[in-house]
């Protein structure tokens, strides 16, 4: 269900036959609520059939991404630190999991709901009663249903390995007992389903919202990176890339706008939203806006935030000396925060940590207009995230904010590209990280053989390119180094002033307390394991 942003057309269309993961009982689709024999009409009803594919992903619950999915998605890794607020949340940054755990179990249940609506109008689009829906117009709905069904396997797969693959409406109870498909069998289908959207979706959508084919083929290409075909990742990337730039696709002269204007260039899939519509605006944005700002220059710059997405200081050592990037990501102590426009001279006694138990202080009276400086005491890290962030003192609710954010875009293709190329020691890589850094507003040197390992530089381009933007769990894990990133708990720093504090302190290391040596990380939902019959035994470790 999603509001597609030519601002009129909008369908509501909760399927009832909906699956809520493969361990929840199915209720009788009523005679009075839609079915295939009552509700597949023509394409107003193939529309609505595959927008039921955006709901569980977007509206699905607080742990999915109109909310708190890529927030917590970072704050697994060592880029972020998620406040320690809401024990099930301070529990999975903490790696502290179970199987009972809330996310476990609801990053299992969504994906699984939109597998069910997609394969729902897979099934039955083509039943479209109306004969001027004809089946080439028929077939790029399909595709949008394919393409949700592969993000969706594509997602359980690197966080659960070995799930359940249905391709087709679980419309009966037996349907729920569904044994495990091997990994690599699930992938094979997401590179089907990929293809097939790739190949059938349209370079460029009339509505801003459906993803097109260079989305699909983007993701095609990554799903190739997780099965390690370098060969075919590079091939289907170079296909991504003729497609995107020939629909008019690129990067941004300045980074930031990537995410203050929703028409640009580079983003080739966004989950859409509304602002001042509570049933179709996020409220992302006001998590992560900074939270411990006194309360003269909340007034004074955008709001107040809720300071759940916390850069750490490791993430901020990562950027060369020099990289805008970081700036543009990060707001740091005593560097520009944002312009004061309170109605009255607001004076800030500033602090900053000099040396061990010292600290220096002084005084700014700030007037309308001036740019304020940021304070490490504004954050529980010291540091606060930039990117994707608008203020929200004008809307009508804090939590309605109309913000896209973004799944895929211009600069993760041309690094997916030189991933592959990396990988097979092919030196063109570096062209592709070299197109990146060469963005307008970012203008980085040349990176060339002499700077290290092509494939460390690819990673750690893409590290700092796609920072604080929820992506960097899947490289983590698809890299298989998230154990070796965190090491022995004292190799990740959290707060800006690590280096200063007592080894004991909480806030000196980012350190997990779960077992990340295993593969997959995540245990399957205990309530699978009670429900679905045809799975009695959990993931190794479990």
């Amino acid at each position: 269900m999603i509001y597609i942003k030519n601002k009129l057309l909008f369908a509501v269309f909760f399927l009832t036959i909906t699956l809520g993961g493969c361990s929840d009982f199915l209720d009788r689709v009523p005679k009075d609520s839609p079915s295939p024999d009552n509700f597949f009409v023509d394409e107003t009803s193939a529309r609505m059939a595959v927008n039921a594919c955006y709901h569980p992903w977007v509206w699905g619950g607080w742990a999915m991404v109109k909310r708190d999915m890529h927030i917590l998605l970072d704050a697994m890794t060592d880029d972020s630190y998620w406040r320690p607020n809401r024990g099930a949340s301070i529990a999975l940054e903490k790696w502290n999991i179970t199987p009972t755990h809330a996310n476990v179990r609801d990053w299992w249940k969504y994906p699984y709901e939109c597998i069910n609506a997609a394969n729902f109008a897979i099934e039955n689009i083509p039943l479209s009663s109306d004969i001027n829906f004809t089946e080439e117009q028929q077939i790029p709905y399909i595709a949008e249903a394919r393409f949700f069904r592969a993000y969706s396997y594509l997602f359980l797969t690197t966080f659960y390995g070995d799930v359940p693959l249905l391709t087709s409406v679980a419309d009966n109870i037996d349907a729920y007992n569904t044994p495990r498909s091997s990994k690599a069998d699930v992938l094979e289908q997401v590179i089907i389903d990929f293809k097939y959207a790739m190949d059938n979706l349209p370079a460029i959508q009339k509505d801003q919202g459906p993803p097109n084919s260079a989305a699909a083929a983007t993701l095609l290409a990554k799903t190739y990176l997780f099965t390690e075909n370098w060969a075919k990742a590079e091939e289907v990337a170079e296909q991504a890339i003729s497609i995107a730039e020939g629909a008019g696709h690129g990067l941004e002269d300045q980074y930031l706008d990537i995410w203050d204007n929703e028409d640009n260039k580079e983003v080739l899939f966004a989950w859409t939203f509304v602002p001042n519509i509570e049933e179709f605006s996020q409220n992302v944005t006001i998590q992560r806006l900074c939270r411990d700002l006194p309360a003269p220059l909340k007034v004074g710059i955008g709001g107040d935030g809720w300071g759940y997405a916390l850069p750490q200081r490791d993430l901020f050592d990562s950027y060369e000396t020099g990289d805008p990037r970081r700036e543009f990501t990060i707001y740091s102590p005593e560097m520009p925060y944002e312009i004061y426009n309170g109605a009255e001279d607001f004076t800030y006694t500033h602090k900053k940590v000099v040396a061990v138990g010292d600290t220096v202080s002084w005084e700014v009276t700030y007037k309308p207009g001036d740019m304020v400086e940021y304070d490490y005491r504004w954050s529980p890290t010291g540091l606060n995230v930039k990117k994707m962030v608008q203020p929200v003192n004008e809307l009508s609710n804090v939590r309605w904010d109309g913000m896209d954010i973004p799944v895929v875009r211009m600069a993760e293709l041309y690094l997916i590209l030189a991933e592959a190329l990396a990988e097979q020691e092919n030196n063109e890589a570096l062209t592709w990280v070299n197109k990146v850094r060469s963005r307008a507003s970012v203008a980085m040197p040349d990176k060339t053989l002499a700077d290290g390992d092509l494939v460390e530089l690819v990673r750690h381009e893409r590290r700092v390119e796609l920072a604080m933007e929820g992506l960097r769990i899947y490289d983590l894990i698809r890299w298989g180094n998230i154990k070796t990133v965190f090491g022995d708990g004292t190799k990740v720093k959290r707060h800006f002033y690590a280096d200063f504090m007592d080894e004991s302190t909480s806030s000196k290391y980012d350190s997990p307390i779960g077992d990340l040596t295993l593969d997959p990380l995540f245990p399957l939902p205990q309530q699978e394991l009670d429900y679905n019959t045809q799975i009695n035994q959990n993931n190794p470790g479990w």
